[in-house]
């Protein structure tokens, strides 16, 4: 859930400190600023620092990436990938952006910030691409993406962090499915044990890239099962917490992290106290209602403890009964009728995976759901990760 932001965000934040001597200090200002916004999830402030650049230089490349980043941001984390209007928004900001840069570039000479911008763009549109099941054209995408980001290393030779491109390239193509690693053989190799080693070495020595080259190893430690690594990635989170430790989602990540490292305990005591936060504190927002009793069930899953676990489902799907569908609730609802199989609630279960079937959602969790209509969950099947697909 953090590699698109954390991408995202890394290039905007080189892309203003490595060559900041080719904007304005008063560009700089701002840009750094609406970077920090959108660490801190707040949109707001964020847009009104990029969309400043933007009125007085519309086509302004790092301004136009900053605008496609809040998008995707929102979309990510606002709406939970969930609001089919939001995503018009970010598809059409996409666009409007690479169009915006390419107009600019033919009117001024590009600098290596301006190929940065255009690349993270075209990462992004890749990575959008990639969590709606479009592989072919994420491929390409992204390999447009690190055209332009090895353009801007190119111009900048100074730029120790561009191997995040190379990294980000040679593991997401060398885990990518069978009929894009085909492609991809086509086109050039890809080795994603070479773009992890890239990430480590980014992590230790990169100057703008290490937090992102964090993150990426969290979400690559605890979702890749050849290099499942749950400690480690215990252990990078809470350095990124401690650095932006406004972040409610860093601190759901560390809630994950501690449920891989089987700290059931842990994960109940720390989603009630997330819980807690929900409409009290800044950033903690009323959509994070399923996320976190999703936490508490499926802790209580883990440790058997079925009679709990149905109670919190159950609660959740109470809580956010007015909330508009997104894929965490979606996935509470599968819990819940796992949880009644185990129960010897089959009819009702049954019926909750034929919901979710005829849902039409892009999340995968329908496939989940019929196989679960076939047979019934039982206590030798897996539980799996406390993330929903």
């Amino acid at each position: 859930m953090l590699k698109k932001l954390a991408l995202c965000l890394l290039v905007f934040l080189m892309a203003v400190s490595v060559n900041s001597f080719t904007m304005s200090p008063e560009y700089m200002q701002k840009a750094q600023s609406g970077v920090a916004a959108i660490y801190n999830l707040d949109f707001k402030t964020a847009e009104e620092n990029i969309d400043y650049i933007l009125q007085r230089d519309t086509n302004y490349p790092i301004a136009l990436f900053g605008k496609t980043m809040i998008e995707w941001a929102r979309f990510e984390y606002e709406f939970e990938k969930s609001n089919p209007e939001q995503t018009k928004v970010f598809e059409k900001a996409i666009l409007t952006s690479i169009d915006g840069i390419k107009s600019w570039l033919k009117e001024h000479e590009g600098v290596a910030q301006d190929y940065l911008a255009l690349g993270g763009i075209y990462g992004v549109k890749a990575r959008f691409e990639l969590a709606n099941r479009k592989y072919i054209k994420a491929y390409f995408s992204g390999k447009k993406g690190i055209k332009y980001m090895n353009k801007a290393a190119k111009l900048s030779p100074e730029m120790y962090d561009a191997y995040l491109g190379e990294a980000i390239y040679q593991y997401y193509a060398g885990t990518l499915p069978a009929v894009v690693k085909v492609l991809a053989k086509l086109v050039g190799s890809a080795d994603a044990q070479k773009g992890i080693d890239y990430l480590y070495l980014i992590k230790d020595k990169g100057k703008f890239s290490a937090d992102t080259a964090k993150l990426l190893l969290v979400e690559i430690s605890i979702h890749n099962e050849k290099y499942y690594n749950p400690q480690l990635a215990a252990e990078l989170i809470k350095e990124v917490r401690q650095k932006y430790p406004q972040n409610p989602l860093f601190e759901f990540v560390s809630i994950i992290a501690d449920y891989e490292n089987k700290n059931y305990d842990n994960v109940i005591f720390a989603a009630q106290e997330f819980l807690s936060k929900i409409g009290k504190e800044s950033f903690y927002k009323e959509i994070y209602i399923a996320r976190t009793y999703s936490a508490i069930g499926t802790a209580y899953m883990a440790q058997g403890l079925w009679d709990k676990a149905a109670q919190t489902f159950e609660t959740s799907i109470d809580a956010t009964a007015s909330q508009e569908m997104s894929r965490w609730q979606m996935n509470n609802l599968l819990r819940l009728a796992e949880v009644y199989d185990i129960l010897g609630k089959r009819e009702e279960a049954v019926q909750i995976y034929k919901d979710i079937k005829s849902a039409k959602e892009s999340w995968g969790i329908d496939e989940v759901a019929a196989v679960y209509i076939k047979k019934p969950f039982t206590t030798e099947d897996k539980i799996g990760h406390l993330s929903p697909p």
